[in-house]
């Protein structure tokens, strides 16, 4: 097995060790598409599937609006509120921060493996969760805390 396939091979373990059953379905999927030779499939994900990833998540986000689960009061109330206030700057910076991540991906593969590596760390033994939005909503609760909103 090449290198790649022993470091997502490492990262399953970690994965399944840490119970984070999501990294470890993405990293078998992957792992079975690399032994059975599938190689147009990993190509297109290597391409879009972070596209396809950010799309399906926003899906996911958005789909409380959808099904009306959100009234034009509770959506008026949290932009006037303080926490609603930091949680809309924390989502601003995330995304920011993000847009300048995906440009960083695309010319450093280092810096690819590194949060690749931390990310799956982080999930599988510090209960975290591999989803930007979800950082936007963390800094805003150390804020909340910090400042005792």
């Amino acid at each position: 097995m090449d290198f790649g396939g022993i470091v997502l091979v490492i990262m399953l373990f970690f994965s399944l060790v840490g119970r984070n059953n999501s990294v470890a379905a993405a990293i078998a999927l992957l792992l079975s598409i690399k032994l059975l030779n599938i190689d147009s499939i990993n190509q297109y994900m290597a391409k879009n599937g972070i596209n396809l990833g950010i799309i399906i998540l926003t899906m996911g986000a958005l789909a409380p609006l959808a099904l009306n689960r959100v009234s034009m009061q509770e959506f008026m109330t949290v932009s006037k509120s303080p926490e609603g206030i930091i949680t809309i700057v924390a989502g601003i910076v995330v995304a920011i921060l993000a847009s300048i991540g995906l440009n960083t991906m695309k010319v450093d593969t280092n810096g690819v493996v590194g949060v690749l590596l931390g990310t799956v760390i982080g999930v599988s033994f510090f209960k975290g969760a591999p989803i930007g939005p979800m950082i936007a909503l963390g800094i805003t609760t150390l804020i909340m805390r910090m400042f005792r909103l």
